[in-house]
């Protein structure tokens, strides 16, 4: 669905590092990310593959397990 960044992996350690490029996300304008959500859940996401209701809802993704919202710090210097 609209704004899902697909599934990431983290290591033994729980740490997940992830690079995105995406051309059609904004951080200003009508349509920008500023002030949304980013939720991290706890398995993979099924993309609705799961053949049950929930799947089509959630992906079967689990619990949230992480969440921060995006936003901008002021320039240092």
């Amino acid at each position: 669905h609209m704004g899902d960044l697909g599934n990431i992996q983290a290591g033994n350690n729980g740490v997940a590092t992830i690079n995105i490029i995406d051309h059609q996300l904004r951080l200003c304008g009508p349509l920008s990310i500023m002030g949304r959500a980013i939720v991290i859940h706890a398995n993979r996401d099924d993309l609705g593959l799961g053949g049950n209701e929930e799947s089509l809802k959630t992906g079967n993704a689990g619990a949230r397990v992480g969440c921060c919202v995006i936003g901008a710090a002021p320039l240092q210097g």
